[in-house]
């Protein structure tokens, strides 16, 4: 017996059946991503720029997608679901600043109802550059109340500021 399965998504503001081609090459990219995090199998899951082609406010709902594939919590405790690992490559913004937001809502006892928290010791944040040696790995270590505790290396962060200010 063969089994036959097709992926069907609903607009719901339309009331339309969509094909994975008609919503943009996006939902493409984050589909085996969000597949694969929801997998009750995976130990470790390597995804190299799950942000690409999605909208920022996609990004971080995203974030909230893969804090909630790893970790269990409530307003008081927590605590690690399992040995799952992911490794992230990333360049988004978005998604960094979600997850520091999720750090300091755990802290603060201000997570959303119904989303998942995250500590500092839960994440470690790696900036990997190119130098005249070779390549330079610097830790970026997180804060209780969400933040780094060392400046970001050049690039991201900086140049936000540059274009607001």
């Amino acid at each position: 017996a063969r089994l036959v399965q097709k992926l069907i998504i609903t607009d719901e503001r339309e009331e339309i059946e969509l094909e994975p081609a008609d919503v943009g090459v996006g939902i493409s990219q984050v589909l085996p991503v969000v597949v694969g995090v929801h997998d009750k199998k995976f130990t470790l899951l390597s995804i190299e720029q799950p942000e690409l082609h999605i909208h920022p406010a996609i990004q971080c709902n995203l974030a909230d997608e893969l804090v909630s594939a790893l970790f269990h919590s409530d307003r008081t405790t927590i605590e690690r679901e399992s040995d799952r690992v992911l490794l992230l490559e990333t360049h988004s913004e978005h998604l960094m600043l979600r997850l520091l937001r999720r750090i300091r809502e755990s802290y603060d006892g201000e997570l959303p109802p119904g989303v998942k928290g995250l500590s500092p010791e839960s994440i470690s944040v790696v900036y990997v550059e190119r130098d005249n040696q070779g390549v330079k790995i610097t830790h970026l270590p997180v804060t209780e109340d969400g933040d780094f505790e060392k400046k970001w290396p050049k690039g991201f962060f900086e140049e936000r500021t540059e274009e607001l200010f």
